[in-house]
């Protein structure tokens, strides 16, 4: 048979202490959180009556709108200078706006001939210089050349490569 205990329900005075610390510990932190929103909401509000009062006073002298109206009633919205203005309206001189500019037209591409360097590391001086020789000629006869626009068999032929590899049935 158990002891008897003098506590009462068997429970020791110290247990309801620290229960009721954590208890309250607790309650203030919750408070402490949801008390913030309110604060910062009254703060706001007394920062915007200041701000209202403040205009109050200085609210003396009137503005005037001295823009001129051509310049609001613009067919692009009110936009006038070359940037800034909207990208969905024809908003060039000839109203196509998918003309790129001179300035900022893109050069042609540079053509790059990679280097098999598993190859050079195996070639002897001499093999190397003519191989590099042989690069460069080929780089100087392509930039002679232009670039080149494939024809529509070699697009297709392209795709049908690239399909395969792909695993899929068909071209895209």
């Amino acid at each position: 048979m158990a002891a008897p205990n003098s506590f009462f329900l068997g429970i020791d005075p110290k247990m309801y202490r620290h229960f009721a610390v954590i208890t309250v510990g607790l309650s203030t932190v919750v408070a402490l959180f949801a008390n913030g929103d309110a604060q910062e909401a009254m703060a706001q509000s007394q920062q915007h009556a200041e701000h209202q009062a403040a205009k109050a006073r200085t609210n003396k002298a009137k503005l005037v709108d001295k823009r001129s109206d051509s310049r609001r009633s613009g067919g692009s919205g009110g936009y006038t200078g070359r940037f800034g203005a909207p990208m969905d309206g024809g908003a060039a001189a000839s109203g196509n706006s998918s003309v790129i500019p001179v300035g900022m037209a893109v050069a042609p591409a540079q053509i790059i001939i990679e280097v098999d360097q598993k190859a050079l590391a195996r070639m002897t001086p001499e093999q190397r210089a003519a191989y590099l020789r042989k690069l460069e000629e080929e780089r100087q006869r392509r930039m002679e050349q232009g670039p080149v626009m494939p024809t529509p068999e070699q697009v297709s032929a392209l795709a049908a490569q690239s399909a395969a590899r792909s695993g899929s049935d068909e071209i895209d």
